[in-house]
């Protein structure tokens, strides 16, 4: 059963506006993201945070580079080799 985000109860816990949350966080895994191979491709991966990459510039010098910004959309097998989705 796929729940649509109505702001009615949860049918599960009971929480007023569905949003049941609680002490458990958000959740690990969204449902059909990278469980057919075939489709991966396809899929893509929001970025929710700046990712960026320290780079050496000189022997004495490190500078952190922009590399991908928030909210933009990366296939899914660049998300699992920044580790940012694991399965």
């Amino acid at each position: 059963m796929v729940s649509l985000a109505d702001r009615q109860p949860c049918p599960i816990c009971g929480h007023p506006t569905g949003d049941c949350v609680g002490d458990s966080g958000p959740p690990h895994h969204v449902w059909g993201l990278g469980d057919v191979p075939s489709m991966e491709d396809d899929q893509t991966f929001l970025v929710e945070e700046d990712i960026y990459e320290e780079r050496q510039i000189t022997p004495f010098t490190k500078a952190k580079v922009l590399v991908i910004p928030k909210g933009r959309h990366i296939p899914l097998k660049m998300a699992k080799e920044l580790g940012l989705f694991t399965k």
